[in-house]
């Protein structure tokens, strides 16, 4: 039981923020992280609320862990490892039934909370549960900006029963379209690693340097525009002319199985005036913790009865 001693430490930080954590501390948050989750659905008490708390936690934890240059096949056999371990724990004893009642209670504590940020290594990601059906409004939101100081928020915005990939943008000329630009899985496995960098002559100082090359890359024209409602802009939203961008259920899908690692480009398209080429801007925002983001932001409270521990 040594093994339940040293990892059960579950509060409500085992469902924080990790996104900070470096080295030995975001380790330990994945090795607890994974273990509780495991322990749980081996004794039968993991219901969707526990669930969706524990994986956000750990999937925010190993997205620490791979942006600070943990091997992924590392994490992956420590998961396995954890699991065989998982599986001895006697889940009829008393500490084992008192560590399972308290990660309960700190995922329903978790379910309450109303937003939480989600940093990577340049951006956030601001996750809220906001659940008002008569209007549009951000799930997740990476407030970014343009070259020339425009304000550019990208993310998830729920309307009603759906959510969409969408980009909006105020203070600045609106472009004629907006490309999302991001790595192909099919055709590069992983994204840049340091060997990598180093041949392409980067240094992966900054957004741009983590780009995958055109070949690899796949693209997704935003297949709306339209006037950005006053619920995702705010009051000034119609006198900064704020538009919006939104891409397709396809491209949101391909953007969620990204890697933490991952980086994309928002390439906002301006049409040529007179003997004035096309102009192209290029946005970069990070994957990071985005589905542990999600899990969050779509995870609401839950009156009912904690499951019981066989």
């Amino acid at each position: 039981m040594v093994f339940l001693r040293g990892l059960l430490f579950i509060t409500l930080a085992c469902f924080g923020s990790a996104g900070s954590a470096f080295g030995a501390e975001a380790y330990e948050a994945y090795r607890e992280r994974t273990s509780m989750l495991l322990i749980a659905a081996h004794c039968e008490a993991l219901g969707d609320l526990e669930h969706a708390a524990l994986v956000s936690g750990q999937v925010q934890a190993r997205g620490a862990l791979l942006r600070a240059g943990e091997d992924p096949q590392a994490l992956d056999d420590l998961q396995i490892d954890l699991s065989r371990r998982a599986q001895n724990i006697a889940c009829e004893r008393d500490d084992v039934k008192a560590e399972i009642a308290r990660m309960q209670e700190a995922a329903q504590i978790w379910s309450r909370l109303y937003t939480m940020r989600f940093p990577a290594r340049w951006q956030n990601w601001e996750a809220r549960r906001d659940d008002a059906r008569d209007k549009a409004r951000w799930r997740i939101r990476a407030p970014l900006r343009s070259t020339s100081g425009g304000v550019v928020d990208f993310g998830l915005v729920a309307e009603g029963e759906k959510v969409f990939l969408d980009l909006v943008i105020m203070d600045q000329r609106a472009p004629s379209s907006v490309i999302l630009n991001m790595r192909d899985a099919d055709r590069l496995a992983a994204p840049l690693d340091t060997d990598m960098l180093r041949l392409m002559g980067r240094k992966g100082d900054d957004p741009a340097s983590l780009m995958p090359p055109k070949s690899v890359m796949k693209s997704f024209f935003a297949v709306d525009k339209m006037i950005a409602p006053e619920s995702l802009t705010g009051e000034n939203g119609a006198k900064a002319k704020a538009v919006l961008f939104r891409f397709s259920d396809k491209a949101l899908d391909a953007f969620t199985k990204l890697d933490p690692r991952d980086v994309v480009s928002l390439e906002l398209v301006y049409p040529g005036r007179g003997r004035n080429a096309q102009k192209r801007e290029r946005i970069y925002a990070e994957a990071g913790d985005f589905v542990a983001a999600r899990l969050f932001a779509e995870t609401f409270p839950q009156e009912r009865k904690a499951p019981a521990v066989r």
